[in-house]
Order: structure tokens, then sequence, then C-alpha cells
């Protein structure tokens, strides 16, 4: 056997452009001194040529904050594939070195980032609850992408410039170029499959174009106000009905077809009933006279109108992805003659009902298809029989469709999903947005102070089911903060009872502890056994306290005793480096060690900054020491602003950090720190990448919502909390002398999205009729329940961000005193 070489000797020749000889090796041939087979150069420049781009890309891009530590490495990996591309491809004697080079670069790169991303993993998942194991997941998806354009040219380098064995392998012949010419064939073949699988058949449609739709029916509504007018309004139902249309024939290229629901006369002389129409005129005749000859029947009412325009025979995007076969909110669904629309779609709550996971009943996005055959009118299959994704497909047919309702007043309104896509933003827009917001949590509230907590918009059924105290308060915050007359004026008498109403409510809650009760703490229900108090609920409770002292006459001093029980709970909560436990045993009045929630350490520092700047300015026996609480405010924001976020993981994703940036703002009056303001505007920075714009490639009603494209909808929430937290940044900036332009624009954007967002006359069209709902925010524009605190975050970002771009009057921030 031949004995290893200590070193592999260096390269003489530059990468071979031909095979090796064809004559087979000889015992003299594999002597130490016969040159080592080389790799084809071509090869190794059009990899490395791939590869240095990519990583310049993430370099560059990825991190939002220029030089740091991955930028550098990132930047030099992929300096030298560029190095090993052009030494490769000219050739060059140096060529072999560089790939080598390369190669352990590229190895050592995979180890470094590992490492990264495994400290970073470990800690999210340990410091926070629920999300924080989906994040780690996430940078465990990362680590697979690097390892995946790092590890295989890495270790081909290596072995083929020398290897790291002490034993070299036999020569083995390169794949030949056929076989790769005819992958590619086949790659690009494929790709253009899948395009065309995913475009639907056109449709005529009124008009003859999409965009002169509108006003061919415009002039076929021309006779709307001769229709006979509706019952009163306590004795007319909404447009709601999950029936399928019944169609003549099933929607096909060459054959417009238009469903219609409206209101029509019932067996009661004095009521009406829901109607829905399916009409399908022959070819050549004019659709629009169709609807007008349809509309003879119709009461004088909301109307909804949907064109069908394009028709496709459902397709799977790839295996197991049955569920995203339909655009959420956009596409409806036909089997043979009867079609739901987009909206009864949404309506049924039909984007959430696939569970991917068995073991996760929980994790849900897309469609069931075999709950959606039910709703066509399927009669449910016998258990096994035809349960494979292609058997659910079988006869099912996507349709697009135009959306448009007709409010009372005969006006035409373009919808997309469940919002109005023309509603400009105004001053006059802003403000009707923030005012319907206020008026649907007022009356939402029930007489024991309560807000009603999840309603179905078109059912009207409400549910208090997972109750949450932060919440409530976080409800009640919003009144007190944006629900007031002008500045300096006291809050409206509607609103100081509410408020009045939930901090009693909130009150109610409170449990005692410590040495002559000094400590307090919030549970829900207020009897459940056990002594283990959460942060979250008490944290966020004080800020609604502080918050509504003086914004409500009626609240000043009537709860500053409570007020210093809950502050007390805080502060016995903080560790020794300044963050926060999650929980506190009010048995020993003692902190409890563990992950802490999301927020509760953001609203920790907002509740512990405004009472800071109480007991300065108003000291009483009720509330701790004024020093006390500042040096506790000040050892939070430094542990925030320079320890909780120290890991490698820093420079690419935050978590829901938007309560920091509100107690930064807050804050600017009384206790000003760089770095903790600098960490808001990080986070900030880094959630702004995540807001959609024009440039984004995504359909026009999805600009400003936060979210990841086409295929998951924004969640309102999310875009909310972003223009809350956006709000707070900027008044942080204007306080800096920081240029505001962007994140202006960035502002506008965000509440452009939410305007549309908002339940109003023309899309409460199928709304119920038995509670409010009009000026409610849904989760998405794809899943229809209205949780209270959607609609309290959607308002507060409405508020607080039309504040800072001069829609709404008043001002959000105080007067700021200098770093």
């Amino acid at each position: 056997m031949q004995a290893p070489d200590t070193d592999p000797p260096a390269p003489s020749e530059p990468l071979q452009d031909s095979a090796p000889p064809a004559e087979a090796p000889t015992l003299a041939s594999r002597s130490p001194a016969s040159p080592r087979p080389q790799p084809r150069r071509w090869t190794v420049g059009l990899l490395s040529a791939l590869h240095a781009p990519v990583f310049a890309w993430a370099a560059l891009s990825l991190p939002f904050r220029p030089w740091t530590l991955f930028a550098v490495v990132t930047a030099a990996l992929a300096l030298l594939h560029a190095a090993t591309a052009v030494l490769s491809l000219l050739p060059h004697p140096l060529a072999p070195r560089a790939f080598r080079a390369a190669s352990f670069v590229s190895l050592g790169y995979l180890a470094f980032l590992s490492f990264e991303l495994l400290s970073s993993a470990v800690y999210v998942a340990s410091l926070n609850r629920g999300l924080g194991a989906g994040i780690a997941a996430a940078l465990l998806a990362a680590w697979a992408v690097v390892a995946l354009l790092t590890l295989p040219f890495a270790c081909w380098g290596v072995a083929s410039t020398g290897g790291v064995r002490l034993l070299r392998p036999k020569r083995r012949p390169s794949p030949a170029l056929a076989a790769l010419a005819a992958l590619a064939v086949l790659a690009a073949l494929s790709l253009l499959f899948r395009h065309r699988v995913a475009k639907a058949d056109v449709m005529p449609v009124p008009g003859g174009a999409p965009s002169l739709t509108g006003a061919a029916l415009r002039d076929a509504l021309s006779s709307f106000d001769a229709l006979p007018p509706p019952p009163p309004p306590a004795r007319a139902p909404s447009l709601m009905t999950t029936a399928p249309a019944a169609c003549a024939a099933p929607p096909e290229p060459g054959r417009p077809t238009l469903v219609v629901t409206h209101l029509a006369r019932g067996r009661d002389p004095e009521g009406a009933a829901v109607a829905t129409r399916c009409l399908q005129p022959a070819p050549g005749e004019d659709a629009a006279v169709a609807l007008r000859d349809a509309l003879a029947g119709a009461l004088r009412g909301p109307l909804k109108i949907d064109v069908v325009s394009a028709a496709q025979p459902l397709a799977s995007p790839g295996p197991g992805l049955d569920g995203l076969s339909l655009r959420p909110g956009l596409d409806g669904l036909c089997l043979a003659e009867r079609c739901l629309m987009p909206w009864q779609l949404i309506a049924l709550d039909a984007f959430n009902t696939n569970a991917p996971l068995a073991g996760v009943p929980d994790f849900r996005f897309g469609v069931d298809l075999a709950i959606l055959r039910r709703a066509l009118g399927e009669p449910e299959r016998p258990r096994g029989a035809g349960a494979g994704g292609a058997a659910l497909r079988d006869g099912l047919t996507r349709i697009e469709t135009l959306s448009y309702a007709v409010d009372g007043d005969g006006a035409l309104h373009l919808l997309s999903r469940i919002g109005e896509l023309s509603v400009p933003l105004t001053e006059a827009t802003v403000q009707q947005a923030a005012d319907a917001a206020q008026r649907y949590i007022l009356g939402a509230q029930r007489k024991d102070g309560m807000f009603r907590y999840i309603v179905d918009p078109f059912t009207g059924r409400a549910s208090f089911d997972g109750f949450s105290i932060a919440r409530q308060a976080g409800t009640t915050l919003a009144l007190c903060e944006l629900g007031g007359g002008a500045e300096g004026a006291p809050a409206p008498p509607e609103v100081g009872k509410a408020v009045q109403r939930s901090l009693a409510m909130l009150a109610k809650l409170e449990r005692k502890a410590g040495e002559g009760g000094a400590v307090g703490a919030l549970f829900y229900p207020a009897d459940s056994p056990g002594t283990i108090a959460s942060l979250n609920p008490t944290a966020l409770s004080l800020v609604a306290f502080l918050s509504c002292r003086d914004a409500v006459d009626d609240a000043r001093g009537a709860h500053d005793a409570l007020i210093g029980r809950l502050a007390r709970m805080v502060l016995a909560t903080q560790r020794d480096d300044g963050g926060f436990a999650p929980q506190l045993d009010l048995a020993r009045v003692a902190p409890v060690l563990g992950p802490t929630q999301l927020y509760e350490g953001g609203q920790s520092v907002l509740a512990l900054t405004l009472l800071e700047a109480l007991a300065a300015r108003e000291p009483h026996p009720d509330f701790p020491p004024a020093a006390a609480v500042r040096a506790a405010v000040d050892r939070a924001m430094d542990y925030y602003a320079n320890r909780y976020w120290d890991h490698f993981a820093s420079d690419f994703v935050y978590m829901e950090e938007n309560w920091h940036c509100l107690a930064a703002r807050a804050a600017l009056g009384h206790h000003r720190r760089d770095d903790y303001e600098r960490f808001c505007l990080d986070y900030v920075a880094f959630k702004s990448r995540l807001v959609l714009d024009e440039d984004s490639d995504v359909t026009p009603d999805l600009v400003g919502g936060y979210g990841f494209g086409n295929v998951l909808p924004p969640h309102n929430t999310a875009t909310s909390g972003f223009g809350e937290a956006l709000a707070a940044a900027m008044a942080v900036k204007e306080a800096r002398g920081e240029d505001l332009a962007r994140d202006r624009a960035r502002m506008q954007q965000v509440l452009g999205f939410l305007v549309r967002q908002q339940w109003s006359p023309a899309t409460c069209f199928a709304c119920s009729r038995d509670v409010i709902i009009e000026g409610g925010f849904s989760e998405s524009m794809a899943s229809p329940r209205i949780r209270i605190d959607y609609v309290q975050h959607a308002w507060a970002a409405l508020g607080h961000g039309g504040r800072v771009l001069g829609f709404v009057p008043g001002r959000s921030a105080p007067a700021a005193r200098p770093l």
C-alpha cells in the first residue's frame, strides 16, 4: 500500500479543461511524485461565480445594521469565491490554491454560523414561551440553507485538492456535460409547466375588460332607485348566506358568470329574505343587461355582485400543500355548477381550517378541501374512500372574481377580500376610522365593565373564552389616551363612564399580599386558586390606571392606593440584572424565575416610567419612593438596551418589543437614556423591512401591511402594533433631531392599510345586525373574527400615527428634555 504524504504537494498546473488520459494508471503513476488529478476548471469557476453574488447579497442585505460581524465575514467569503471564479476561468496557476482556500473558509464559515445560530436559538427559546420555539425553528431553517450553500462545495474542494485524509482516493471521472445539460432542460421544462398550471383561463366580463367592469355595472344599476324600498332595519337581514350559488353550468371560458346576492320579498310581507342568483348569459349577450333584468325582483338595499373573471381546475401547489391551493380571500370554489364566492369562504373562516400537523391542532392555515366539498353540498364521503389529495381536488374549480358591493344609497364599491380598495388616506378618512374604532369599543362594553372579547362579524356570536386581563387593560388605556376631547379638555361623558366601569372591574380582580397588604396583583377569575401571580396582567393594568388617572376626572386619585400596591408587585419581580421575573409568589412575595412572556418586559418598563413621573410630580404615601422607582427604571433600561438582545440573532430579527418604544416615548420628559432609545430605533428599523410596499410585488390591498408576501395575508394586529411602535419611535427621533422623512412615508403606508381593513358600511353588507361591527378590525383580511385587542391596537396606531402625521389633533409624547 502506498505510504501517505505528510502534506499534499502544491499543484503546479491550472485546473484542467479536459478529462484525464484514458490509459489505466500504473503502480508507478501512483508514486508520490505523480501529479494529483484536478477538477475541471469551468465547473469550479461556474459554482464560485454563482456563490459569490449570493454571499455578497447576504452580507449587504440581511443585517439591518451595517458592518456587523456577519456582514464582514460573509463579504470576505463572497470575495474569496469571486477570486476563485476569476482564477479558475482564466485559467491561472493559483486557481487550485484559491479553490482549496475557499473550501476551508466555507467550512469555517459554516462552523461559525452554526455556533452563533445555535446560541441564538437556545437563547430565544429559553427567553420566550410560545413564539420562542418558532423563532428557534426559523433559525434552524436558515442554518440548513447556509449548509446547502457551503458544505457540498467545501467537501468537494477539500477532497479534490488534496483532502485531509492520509490516503487519497482513486481518480474518478467527472460527470458528463450532457447529463448536466439534460438536467437543466428538465428543470426549465418543469418550471414552465408549474407556471402554466398556476394560470387560470380568463373569462368574459361586463365592459369587456376588468378596468371597464365597474362602469358597466353602474349603467346596469341605473334603475336602483326605482326598486321597492326595503323593510325597516329591524326587519331587514344582512346579505349573509353560506349557501352556494346554483349556476346553470360550471363557470368556463367563453361564457360570462355573475353571482348576485340581494334582498327580496320573503314569506312575511313586511320582512325580507336573502336571495342569490347566478347569471350566465349566452355568448354575445350583454351581462349588464342580464344583471338589470335579474334585479327586477330585488328590494332597494345592499347588493353583492361577484363577477367571475377567471377559472381553472383546482391544482395542487405541491406535495402536501393542498391547503394553499386557494389564495386567501381572493379565490372562490365551484363543485360542478355549485359555487361559493371568496367572501363566503371568508365568512366560513375556510382559509384557517387546514391542520397540516396532527399533533398541533392549533396550527392552522389554508383550506381543508374535505370541509369545502361538504360546504358545496357534497355528502360526506365514507372513511377511506378517496381520501387522497387528487381525489379531494377532483371536480373542483378555482375561480377568481371581481368583487363589488352596492350600499343602501346605490353607490358601487370595488372590494378586495373584505376591504375596500379605493379608500384614500386623508385627514378625514383617518379621523373617521379612529372615531369608528372608538364607537366599536364603547359599544362592545357590558354593564359590568368587561369588553366583549371575540365576535364573529357575520353571525354576531360573541365569546369570552380566553378572556385576558391585559387586553381589557390595553383597551382601557386606548380609551384614556385617545378618547378624550381637545388637548387638555376632559373626556366626553360616554368615554369617562366606560373608563370608570373598566377600572372598577379591573380593581375587583386584585388580590393583596405582603405585610399589611402592601402588594397587589390581578387574577382572573378573581377567585381562581393559587398564589402565583403573572406579571403581564398586573403590569399593563398598572399602565392603564396610571394613564387614566389624569385623563378622566373621576379617576384622579380614586385608585392611588391600588396603583401603589400594583407598583410594588412589579418592583418585586425585578431581578438583580434589571430584567423582570415572569411571576411573583404572593405567599412569599418572591419572584418566580423563568422564561418571560412576550411584551411584559416593555409593559413593566412603561408602567414604572409613568409611575416615576407621577411620584416625582405628586409624592404620595401610597406610592413607592420616587428615587427607588427611578433607580428601578434605570436598571431596567440598562438591561433591555445592553444585555437583553446582546446576541448574534439581533442583527437579523427582533421579537415583539413594541412596548419598549412606548416606554422610551413616555420617558422623554424625565428619564432619557441614549442606549434605550437606540434599542427602540433599532427594533423599528428591523420591523420596517417587513412592511409591504409597492416594490414588494404584492397585490395592491396588501401594501402597507406587515407580513411576508402574497401567500399569507398580513395580520391587522401585527401591522397595528408596528404602527404604534413607529409612532413612538418617530417621537423619539424628533427629540433626537433625526430625520423623519422615511418614517412618515412608512407611516402613511401603514395607516392606508388599516383604513382599508376596517369594517365599514360598504364592506359590512353581510355583517350581523345584532351587535356593532362597523369600526372593528378582523384578525386578517382572510380571517373574520374580531377580538377586542385587534380593535384597540388598530385604534392606537390610527390615533398616535395620525397625530405624528398631523391627521389627528393632539400629541402623544411629552415635551422632551435633552439627553
